[in-house]
């Protein structure tokens, strides 16, 4: 059986031969007609084999590309069936695959590259991506409650109105102009890095029990480990 990644070629290979056949069909019954009018059946049927082709081929092709988007979707489907499954997916990257709707809580998502992805109101609670590559990432209103950010390269993230509850930001960079955290829950044991702007800080909301810590003096983080 001819291997699946080439059956395609062959297959358009052929349509673009039965393509070819049906112009040249088609011109040559065109030029019989304006010399040799009293032919005109044997015109005809050259006209007709030739616009078979070329409708054939037209079909051919529109069925070639459907044959590819369904395998596409496949593709997809399966590689984002494994992602939900998954405990573990260390090295994370989606690249241009659409990741909206799906849960991240509770994975390990070490050295993840998440750099501009949408994660706008995205599940990653309890969520571990020490190490990750967040730039540009676009968090705002996802649940981030005891998510653990430590090492993470949040230049540039938006973590507006993001829920902040306990999260581990220890070593994180967010000190960059486009990070930004307005609106964003926090509460005592969110975990702070060392050196944050204080403006950012500010521009949170916190529960009664206050706007975080920074560590090294956490309570609930030591470095990338929680403590309880």
């Amino acid at each position: 059986m001819t291997p699946t990644p080439y059956r395609g070629w062959i297959l358009l290979g052929v349509l673009i031969l039965l393509g070819i056949l049906g112009a040249m069909g088609a011109v040559f019954a065109w030029r019989m007609a304006i010399k040799e009018p009293e032919r005109e059946p044997k015109i005809e049927v050259l006209a007709g084999i030739g616009g078979g082709l070329i409708t054939g081929i037209a079909i051919g092709v529109s069925a070639l590309f459907l044959e590819q988007a369904l395998a596409e979707s496949h593709k997809y489907a399966t590689w984002r069936a494994n992602v939900e499954i998954a405990d573990s997916i260390p090295g994370f990257s989606p690249g241009d695959r659409d990741i909206e709707g799906i849960n991240f809580s509770a994975k390990s998502l070490h050295d993840a590259d998440l750099s501009g992805a949408d994660l706008r109101g995205a599940q990653l609670r309890d969520t571990d991506l020490t190490g990750a590559n967040l730039t540009e990432a676009k968090l705002q209103g996802a649940n981030l409650i005891g998510a653990n950010f430590y090492d993470a390269d949040l230049s540039g993230a938006k973590l507006d109105e993001a829920q902040l509850q306990s999260a581990n930001l220890t070593h994180a960079r967010v000190n960059t102009e486009g990070t930004t955290f307005h609106g964003a829950r926090v509460d005592s044991h969110t975990c702070w890095p060392e050196g944050i702007h204080p403006e950012k800080v500010d521009s949170t909301v916190p529960n009664e029990s206050g706007r975080g810590e920074k560590a090294p003096k956490c309570t609930l983080w030591k470095d990338g480990e929680r403590t309880r």
